[in-house]
């Protein structure tokens, strides 16, 4: 078997965002040949746009005039900025030495879909976890708090800003503030020369001065995160979940067809019996008398309804287990013959109505132990008997190879097959997060959680067939309903938590990026400016010390994205490209 090449591969993969990306840069080469781009005052770096505007200044001037206040906010930023360059660069190190560990030892994780070029990028649009709408929201919040709170700052230490703007790739990336790199670093712009009447003889500032400008950008984003975050779970404290199960399949001319039951399509209650997962549902299905007419009440398309139903008594019996989705290659499941969308209804004599009654039967297993799995597959019962191998994450508990599980409850009588989601598991743990806010180790997990809550985790994995939590979307809020103060908000009420999650998402992540300590990034400046300082004070010389903060800070930007690179591609070489 010829070998895939990995270019031809790539090409067959992105084609699409090449031939959008070839005819946008074309554009932007037409555009600068006729000097359109200049007449609206717009440059270009290759496919990168910076469009500048002048306008503005007035409006910052009146807001920088509490310039007391603002130079308080920039101090307090320092020491948040020092500590978050601190925790991303150990983060970094950590990571590097896991990965490094991990090829030594031959335990690398195969890539995954994080590993997607597409993924690298926190870009709404082309980052498959982060939903569109709220995704552009979140960052168009975020580009204007980090470059108006530059730009407010360095008006409040008199420093003249030029210019702000956005900067462009197919879709806005970044924004900017443009203070006067002369008064700000005490660089002249030798090609621009000195624009706007400016003289050589200006203020520069002092390195407090510029330091207090840099982290200006960063403070603002954490505090509009937390802002954003505090809002977002008083918002999701007045929403409770319905239901955790929902109609997945409808059998045709069966009684649930006939009344007009679809997919996607939440129980609520059976008579008076509220309807809270499946085993709920199986039990009280199995103790309806047979033939009798009885009321169900189901949620769709946001409305609630209740409806009658009379079982077909020719058609009795209920079926219940656990579904899974995925096998693990090499693993004793795949060598006994288990295929994907299975249900388990029994292993030896227990049997299995839900994903609770699994986890508990394999939480008593060792590694070696021989198992019997009853099976339905196409409704027929086939058994598979299975020795179990070594748990991964538990070497002594036995481990099938076999995940993405869920419950599956079909009844025959009235012609559905349901399934359950996490509603509630989901919902509490979200709504417990802020209660992990008591002292210096809940603090730091509560950041990891909110770090990666949008993609594949261990925290959300860990309460249901789920893996990650980027918001209230369509086949989520389905299973909640809004209560309180929140009930008139009707669908409105997930909108709003969208967007409050998706702002302090965004600001927390380019704020956390800003404090790397990488020129060109703010963090790389403060670093430099700060090592600096520190030098100067130990040693004196204070140009020679300059020169050598420079180039630490340069070594150290060079560090860090060897750091970020190798993470990246780090499983793609151990598994091959």
């Amino acid at each position: 078997m010829s070998e895939v090449n990995p270019f031809l591969s790539f090409i067959e993969s992105y084609w699409k965002i090449l031939l959008i990306f070839a005819v946008y840069w074309q554009s932007i080469l037409i555009l600068k040949q006729y000097g359109i781009l200049k007449r609206f005052n717009i440059d270009n770096h290759g496919p990168l746009l910076m469009i500048r505007t002048t306008k503005g200044q007035k409006f910052l001037d009146r807001v920088a005039s509490v310039k007391g206040f603002w130079r308080v906010f920039g101090d307090a930023g320092i020491p948040l900025m020092l500590l978050g360059m601190f925790l991303m660069f150990a983060l970094i190190i950590f990571s590097d030495i896991m990965m490094v560990t991990s090829l030594y030892e031959q335990t690398m994780p195969a890539p995954s879909e994080i590993h997607e070029l597409r993924n690298i990028f926190l870009i709404p649009g082309i980052n498959q976890f982060i939903p569109v709408v709220w995704g552009i929201i979140g960052l168009i919040v975020t580009l204007v708090v980090h470059e108006f709170s530059h730009a407010i700052m360095s008006k409040a230490e008199d420093i003249r800003v030029k210019s702000m703007g956005l900067i462009l790739v197919l879709i806005p990336i970044g924004g900017f503030a443009e203070p006067d790199e002369e008064q700000l670093f005490g660089i002249r712009d030798k090609d621009k020369g000195l624009e706007n009447g400016a003289t050589s003889d200006q203020k520069t500032a002092t390195r407090r001065q510029r330091i207090r400008i840099l982290t200006a950008g960063v403070m603002a984003n954490f505090v509009t995160a937390f802002v954003a975050f505090v809002l977002f779970f008083i918002v999701i404290g007045s929403i409770a979940p319905v239901s955790n199960v929902v109609i997945t399949d409808v059998v045709p001319g069966s009684p649930a067809d006939d009344i007009g039951l679809t997919e996607m399509t939440v129980i609520t209650h059976i008579n008076d019996k509220k309807i809270e997962n499946g085993s709920v549902f199986h039990t009280h299905i199995a103790s309806l008398p047979v033939g009798e007419v009885f009321r169900m009440g189901i949620k769709k398309d946001g409305k609630t309804s209740e409806v009658l139903l009379k079982p077909d008594i020719e058609k009795s019996g209920i079926i219940s287990g656990v579904k899974f989705n995925e096998i693990v290659p090499g693993m004793p499941g795949e060598k006994a013959g288990l295929v994907e969308d299975t249900i388990i209804t029994r292993i030896d004599d227990v049997p299995i109505y839900d994903t609770q009654d699994f986890s508990d039967f394999m939480a008593n297993t060792t590694s070696g132990q021989e198992i019997i799995i009853y099976t339905i597959v196409d409704n027929e019962q086939i058994n598979y008997s299975i020795t179990l191998a070594s748990h991964p994450a538990d070497g002594e508990k036995g481990f099938i190879g076999i995940s993405g599980f869920s419950t599956l409850v079909i009844s025959r009588s009235i012609g559905v097959s349901v399934g359950e989601y996490p509603a509630r598991e989901l919902l509490h743990f979200l709504q417990m997060l802020p209660h992990m806010m008591t002292g210096v180790a809940g603090w730091v997990i509560l950041l990891v959680i909110l770090l990666v809550l949008p993609f594949p985790n261990p925290f959300i994995g860990s309460i249901g067939s789920i893996e990650s939590f980027a918001g209230f979307n369509t086949s989520i809020y389905m299973f909640y309903e809004p209560i309180g103060w929140a009930a008139p908000l009707g669908v409105g009420v997930f909108w709003l938590a969208n967007s409050l999650l998706w702002i302090g998402l965004m600001n927390y992540y380019v704020g956390l990026f800003n404090c790397l300590p990488m020129l060109p990034l703010d963090g790389g400046h403060v670093f430099r400016d700060t090592l600096h300082s520190i030098l100067a004070r130990l040693f004196g010389n204070e140009e020679r010390m300059g020169v050598i903060a420079g180039k630490v800070a340069t070594g150290f930007a060079l560090l860090m994205l060897a750091s970020l690179l190798f993470m990246i591609i780090a499983p793609k070489l151990a598994h091959g490209l």
